[in-house]
């Protein structure tokens, strides 16, 4: 590294082929939410999200003596962590779990109705989310949850940034349309208490 100026991934790879942990460190630093994100498309439990992360990492650590570091390194990191996700999500199955952060253990409960409304919200998207193309969900994660900008989840990802882009963008489509539908639902259920209420008044 020269100038100040940071090392690549593929430098900071041959760096750990040789034995240099701080180097590892700072890999991991910069791939672990990437990681995070790609193995969510898979899974919706954190539990597993967190468990594959992980395993993520010690596989590509067992395999860094055969990375060929003339190749791009984030797309082959990808790849582990697909594997590895698809692997637990076969062996475990599909279980149903909050697909988002919560707003953090000093967050009040809402009423339970209010509650249920999210739960249910919460339960559409993911459902519809998880029958998205792969690449899709991926994008969609990368970008909308995770904040990157479409140059670098398609570095990880391997494609152009306006792959990534299109990728999110018909995301985005499908979760308005989910929106959409949810509220109709909501407006038809309180239509329906309404008159149910003025007829039994």
């Amino acid at each position: 590294m020269t100038g100040g100026q940071a090392e690549s991934d593929e430098e900071l790879a041959r760096s750990v082929q040789r034995g240099d942990r701080q180097a590892l460190e700072r890999l991991v630093r910069r791939y672990v939410r990437p990681v995070h994100a790609v193995v969510a498309a898979f899974l919706t439990e954190r539990e597993a999200i967190e468990d594959a992360s992980q395993e993520t990492f010690l596989r590509a650590l067992q395999a860094l003596g055969r990375y060929d570091s003339r190749r791009p390194f984030a797309p082959w990191l990808y790849q582990i962590a697909r594997n590895v996700a698809r692997n637990q999500r076969a062996a475990e199955g599909v279980r149903r779990a909050e697909p988002f952060p919560a707003d953090g253990p000093a967050a009040r409960e809402p009423p339970p109705d209010v509650a249920a409304e999210r739960s249910e919200m919460r339960t559409r998207i993911e459902e519809r989310l998880m029958r998205l193309p792969e690449q899709r969900r991926t994008a969609f994660r990368l970008v909308d949850v995770e904040g990157m900008s479409a140059e670098e989840a398609g570095r990880i990802m391997d494609l152009s940034p306006g792959t990534v882009r299109s990728h999110v963008h018909h995301a985005r489509r499908q979760l308005r349309q989910i929106l959409g539908e949810y509220a109709g639902d909501t407006r038809n259920t309180v239509t329906r208490k309404s008159a149910t209420g003025n007829k039994g008044g």
